[in-house]
């Protein structure tokens, strides 16, 4: 694995009949239309030096205070919204129903809301998860933006090779792409980044998605993540969700966007510890945020 570049490896499983292929790479399919669910929601006017941790690493300080600078570009964007402090929770959201009874009080919790997404369960997209990944937060901004713009799409706009994936540092400009034009004015909200402490990433889903109320992208390896039957293997998802339990336990909520074919067999939002998925993330530290 080469520092500061991460592609997705995931198994594809019994792709053709009579066959027990495994390539490497990861899956992404259509899933049903989901109504639009657009709120206006502007950015945050705290500071976004809240709870900033004494450690955090050189290079996330200074990506924060680009962030801080480029945060009026979110302001006025329509968004699907988010169960962020201070909201009240839309039971009809899909990322409301998949993290169900665990999501956390309301002064603490961000959950920004997304569509779920399924890879396509074929052997060419294989390898399709930083597409997926990319395709579950821009529907955060376009509820319908699973319908409208196919994944292959989304695969050229990032530099994706479907025989191994793509790179996530690949990934953040055609975001910004895809959000200035829908803003009709420059967003580069998203940037590459690597977190290198628990701290770090705490900090990122912080930011992001308590702050500001949007997701995030990361690296993981799957091992000890719900769903994969213990397979490790590289793999790319969109976070939505962080927030502290009644007894101050760390959670965490994602979206997994593979589909059967690639070894994949739990649900489309996953929630889990914050410790939990820090093990899955740092082996893979690789984000869009």
């Amino acid at each position: 694995m080469r520092f500061s570049k991460f592609q997705a490896f995931v198994l594809a499983g019994m792709i053709a009949a009579n066959s027990a292929l495994v390539p490497l790479g990861v899956v992404k399919a259509d899933t049903a239309p989901a109504p639009p669910v657009a709120a206006a929601q502007a950015a945050p006017a705290a500071s976004m030096d809240t709870q900033r941790p004494e450690h955090l690493s050189a290079t996330l300080q200074k990506q924060t205070e680009a962030k801080a600078a480029a945060r009026a570009q979110l302001a006025g964007m329509s968004t699907m919204g988010g169960a962020l402090p201070g909201m009240k929770v839309d039971p009809s959201q899909p990322s409301v129903a998949g993290v169900g009874s665990k999501l956390g009080p309301d002064a603490s919790r961000g959950l920004a809301y997304v569509q779920p997404y399924q890879e396509p369960n074929d052997f060419a997209h294989r390898n399709y998860c930083g597409a997926g990944a990319a395709t579950v937060l821009l529907s955060h901004f376009d509820a319908n933006f699973p319908n409208k713009v196919s994944i292959d799409q989304v695969g050229r706009d990032i530099n994706l090779d479907p025989d191994s994936g793509a790179w996530i540092k690949d990934i953040a400009g055609p975001v910004n792409d895809y959000l200035s034009q829908y803003a009709g004015h420059k967003v580069d909200w998203y940037r590459f980044g690597q977190a290198q402490s628990k701290d770090d990433l705490r900090w990122m889903l912080n930011v992001d998605i308590v702050q500001n109320g949007v997701p995030l992208i990361t690296g993981v390896y799957t091992g000890g993540l719900p769903g994969w039957g213990g397979q490790d293997v590289g793999h790319i998802i969109a976070v939505n969700g962080y927030w502290k339990d009644a007894n101050g336990k760390e959670w965490v909520s994602y979206v997994d966007t593979a589909p059967p074919a690639s070894g994949y067999h739990g649900e489309r939002f996953v929630t889990v510890s914050l410790d939990t998925f820090w093990q899955a993330v740092s082996g893979n530290s690789a984000q869009v945020w």
